[in-house]
């Protein structure tokens, strides 16, 4: 259980905005409102993908365990950013006190590590560069999860997602929870409820997630970034149960809340708590459909979920009806 501990942690912190540490950092440069609002732009893709694939990865079947029954999976689910979400127009951000020296579009932090943006002092006629944004190809979003469900009366089942905080030295910490709830609906439909093999049922589940990034940038400072997602999912499920295989769909509606806090001591803001602060808000529909391999008590199953950002879940679980 330790290593699966270990190995969660240290994939929740890699998948952390670690490969912008500096350029977070950096952005202080332009003063704190604009800190903000560039920071705002550049980890737009962590923010929405990260709440995403928390709301992934809940299911592998649209039937519901039997009363005791219960299974243990660990899943991850995988998030490319798309080529929208790569870069941004920085001419139509309300900054005021920097200016993009050139014209195009800038990279967010899923970007090519070979675009970028420099940006230089609003009244400065020489238009001396003051800070640049790098994109860091981090277009790639992975999210491990160990999760267990339990069969209880009236044809439900309850399913829990936990990882205790832990620290993985000078990296940071990161955990999180969830909790969810299955119920049949198969017995209030008649045509499905004379199908033995066709199962149909709802689901609702919320998962957070807390993680604190130790960062640092030389002449600027150092701190934390502490991230902070909510991920809310409900489903409608249909699936079908033969012997050995089985198919799954889901269709469900999803809201995420990410929030980014830059916390430490930095060079002009000794006297402010959080120099920058974001939140990303996302809502909306997505469809997934799956097949679950079933080997005596082994199971293996992986899905695609097709939204505004594209999800692949693959996974392997202990079964016991």
């Amino acid at each position: 259980m330790k290593k699966v501990k270990l190995l969660l942690g240290l994939a929740l912190i890699a998948s952390s905005p670690i490969f912008g540490q500096g350029q977070i950092i950096d952005f202080l440069k332009a003063g704190q409102a604009d800190a903000n609002v560039l920071s705002e732009a550049y980890l737009l893709p962590y923010g929405e993908m990260l709440g995403v694939n928390l709301n992934s990865g809940w299911y592998n079947s649209a039937k519901v365990h039997k009363l005791g029954g219960f299974d243990i999976t660990v899943s991850a689910s995988y998030t490319k950013a798309p080529g929208s979400k790569k870069s941004f127009d920085p001419n139509a951000l309300p900054l005021s006190t920097v200016a993009p020296k050139q014209t195009g579009m800038a990279p967010t932090m899923a970007g090519s590590d070979r675009q970028s943006m420099d940006f230089y002092l609003q009244g400065d006629p020489q238009r001396n560069t003051i800070l640049s944004m790098e994109g860091a190809d981090a277009d790639i979003f992975i999210s491990p999860m160990v999760q267990a469900a339990i069969g209880l009366p009236f044809h439900t089942e309850i399913m829990g997602r936990f990882m205790p905080k832990t620290s993985f030295g000078d990296y940071g910490n990161a955990g999180l929870w969830g909790i969810g709830l299955k119920h049949s609906i198969k017995d209030y439909i008649p045509f499905v409820k004379r199908v033995p093999f066709l199962h149909t049922s709802i689901l609702a589940a919320y998962t957070d997630f807390d993680a604190k990034l130790k960062v640092s940038e030389a002449g600027i400072g150092q701190g934390n970034l502490k991230t902070q997602a909510g991920a809310f999912t409900t489903r409608l499920l249909v699936g079908v149960n033969i012997p050995v295989v089985s198919f799954y769909t889901g269709l469900g509606y999803g809201t995420t809340t990410s929030n980014f806090d830059l916390k430490g001591a930095f060079n002009g803001y000794e006297d402010i708590d959080t120099p920058i602060a974001l939140e990303y808000k996302t809502d909306g529909f997505d469809f997934n459909a799956g097949m679950r391999i079933r080997l005596g008590i082994i199971s293996l199953h992986g899905d695609y979920s097709i939204g505004d950002y594209d999800v692949i879940t693959a996974g392997l679980g202990i079964n016991f009806r």
